[in-house]
């Protein structure tokens, strides 16, 4: 499970389960979901299905994470998922999964269009363009973890407010189950 530490960056903050950044134009949420977070979040979607409810016994999902985006601003706000990376203290770097790893892993599997549609509506993985005072949101999936992480750090790269780069690092500390 990952909890939300004291944020470095003086335009984040942590906030219960999330981590707010606040910026000129533009506000984005992160949340670090766990199994059952995952459920929930595709519970409140009853059109579609929780592609990772069904893995073998003993694998390991994926690690999620809602982003969510509010443009409260006049420019666009421009954001490629397939830039974000997941980094541990050992400086470990996991990138995020992109479609077609997702499309390999679940096209075969039963019910696979329903599921390729659900990943097509809730996973970002294509460029993100949201419009002035449009809000948006969608999971970034990685690999699970390595066992011995102990902080990672979401970074959110390639994230512009106009022409602007944004340095987006949110960071979250792992607790393990005893």
């Amino acid at each position: 499970m990952l909890r939300p530490v004291p944020q470095r960056l003086p335009t984040l903050r942590a906030q219960g389960d999330l981590v707010i950044a606040t910026l000129a134009g533009a506000t984005v949420t992160v949340e670090s979901l766990t199994d059952k977070g995952l459920d929930d979040y595709y519970a409140r979607r009853p059109a579609l299905i929780n592609p990772f409810k069904q893995r073998p016994k003993g694998t390991k999902g994926p690690l999620a994470f809602i982003l969510r985006i509010q443009n409260v601003g006049q420019n666009r706000v421009n954001f490629d998922p397939g830039q974000a990376l997941l980094v541990d203290q050992q400086n470990r770097r996991s990138a995020v999964l992109l479609y077609d790893e997702l499309y390999s892993l679940f096209s075969e599997k039963a019910e696979s269009a329903k599921v390729l549609r659900t990943l097509d509506e809730t996973v970002l993985t294509n460029l993100l363009v949201v419009p002035p005072k449009v809000d948006r949101e969608g999971l970034l999936l990685f690999p699970p973890l390595d066992p011995e992480a102990k902080m990672v750090i979401l970074e959110v790269g390639s994230f512009y407010i106009g022409s602007t780069e944004q340095l987006l690092l949110f960071e979250f500390e792992v607790r393990r189950s005893p």
